[in-house]
């Protein structure tokens, strides 16, 4: 595989410079599916980074995808970071990826959005939440992921409203909890049954309800685990290992990867 490339994807205050780093497969074709990743912690200052994810973007970059880590919020700005910009940002990042398709290799109608916590939950604004665009960007070009896989994500906004008191009303009109129909991308949920951040219960019946209106729609449960399990490294790497099997299996479900 080729040396990460790094894109700057929007310059504008208060974004300063944010990023994609990108992975190629070792072989590039012109078609290739793409997958972006979203990190977790977004909303306050954290030490998670996009890095979070840099083992699964190796990982589906050597089965021929090419994998996306993105930034969405300015990882110098100090204290909490404005979900409804973070949401834009994703949104911006994704239309970015199809925008310069071409050029990457990637084919425009087989790009998935991957997230953790915050992260995921942007996932699903992105798929899910008309309003949050930057008026920069080319709406023409969708922001609509082809797919999403979600780890430990919010489904509902409420739970962002005491942090974000401010916000309350955009964040109600931001809520996937409220926006499911019919015709969404397919999705993969993986949640641990001891999240004590994110209640399994609210994505269970999320997911329950994205079936009831005819999405495919799956929950992965990880029995006793808790908030942000599948982290490469933890617990020897099981967790880590079982997402990568089941993320394949999802995606050669929908072609977006080759069987063996």
């Amino acid at each position: 595989m080729e040396d990460p490339l790094i894109f700057c994807y929007k310059k504008s205050e208060p974004y300063q410079n944010l990023k994609l780093y990108i992975t190629r497969p070792k072989i590039p074709s012109i078609h290739c599916p793409a997958i972006i990743f979203f990190h977790g912690a977004g909303f306050t200052n954290n030490k998670v980074t996009p890095r979070q994810f840099q083992q699964h973007a190796l990982h589906f970059a050597s089965l021929g995808m090419v994998t996306i880590l993105a930034e969405y919020r300015p990882l110098e700005v100090e204290g909490r970071f404005s979900p409804m910009d973070s949401i834009m940002n994703a949104k911006s990042a994704i239309r970015w990826t199809r925008e310069n398709a071409r050029d990457l290799g990637v084919h425009p109608n087989k790009v998935v959005a991957a997230g953790a916590s915050a992260g995921g939950y942007l996932c699903l604004c992105a798929a899910m939440i008309d309003q949050c665009n930057d008026p920069g960007d080319n709406e023409r070009i969708s922001a609509q992921p082809d797919a999403l896989i979600i780890f430990n994500g919010g489904v509902d906004a409420k739970m962002l409203i005491d942090l974000f008191p401010a916000l309350e009303e955009p964040l109600l009109a931001a809520s996937p909890v409220t926006k499911v129909k019919a015709n969404l991308p397919p999705s993969l949920f993986f949640h641990g049954t001891d999240d004590v951040n994110i209640p399994i219960q609210e994505v269970i019946d999320f997911t329950s309800n994205m079936v009831d209106h005819g999405n495919l729609s799956i929950l992965v449960p990880f029995e006793g685990l808790g908030h942000g399990f599948f982290n490469y490294g933890n617990m020897d790497n099981q967790p880590y290992l079982q997402t990568i099997r089941e993320m394949e299996k999802f995606l050669k479900g929908m072609d977006f990867l080759d069987e063996e």
